[in-house]
């Protein structure tokens, strides 16, 4: 996983029990002096401890989680997910969110993109009762099927879901779902945008749980 993809984690997972909301950036800047420095270096230990801690979310069942059946985390995405098949979304499953669980949000994004993050998917109030996430979700403002979830704009500008495509040539691209299990729901219209998801979920949020999946295009073919 490149770098920018540790840093950006580290960052989000900061925000999860803290009081500040940390970019999504994650990179920090300001080491143009001694002082910059070492405030950099000490932002930085703070950012990795509290990634640490808001990694540790367990119950008495176990650790939340979300996982996927059709590949292992950190394995390759499968075609069918992808600008290169169905393009449909995946199906998740959740499992042991803590008991003040009201609703999950999750956003799907590739940190490795030109311009990152490349957001492929925004899903908020999935009910806090739900363990699954079926495969192809409708490109719906409101999914019915979900009980009224709702979904956000992809980096297209379009509604819901939009499978891995990073740039032929370009080495494999990490893609990062992270579920966050919110003691309340997001009041947002349907199709807002990255950053509006962000902001709205990340004081109500009360853990975190993520699953990665890797992708590279292949070579172009012709037909004779």
């Amino acid at each position: 996983m490149r770098r920018r993809t540790l840093l950006r984690s580290a960052a989000v997972a900061a925000t999860i029990g803290g009081a500040g909301v940390v970019g999504a950036g994650g990179n920090r800047g300001g080491q143009e002096t001694t002082t910059g420095a070492q405030q950099t270096t000490t932002e930085d230990q703070q950012t990795t401890e509290q990634s640490d801690a808001a990694e540790q979310t367990t119950t008495a069942e176990g650790e939340f989680s979300i996982r996927s059946p059709a590949w292992e985390n950190g394995e390759t995405i499968p075609t069918e997910y992808t600008c290169e098949g169905a393009n449909v979304s995946p199906p998740l499953s959740i499992a042991n969110p803590p008991e003040r669980t009201e609703a999950f949000a999750l956003v799907m994004d590739d940190p490795d993109a030109p311009n990152p993050p490349f957001v492929h998917w925004l899903l908020w109030n999935v009910p806090g009762d739900a363990r699954e996430i079926p495969e192809g979700v409708p490109a719906e403002e409101t999914v019915e099927s979900l009980d009224g979830t709702t979904q956000g704009a992809n980096g297209t500008g379009e509604l819901g879901y939009i499978g891995p495509c990073p740039p032929r040539g370009d080495p494999q691209h990490t893609y990062l779902f992270e579920l966050y299990a919110l003691e309340s729901p997001l009041d947002l219209d349907p199709g807002a945008a990255y950053e509006e998801v962000l902001n709205a979920l990340f004081p109500v949020a009360i853990a975190r749980a993520r699953y990665v999946g890797q992708y590279e295009r292949g070579e172009a073919t012709t037909t004779p």
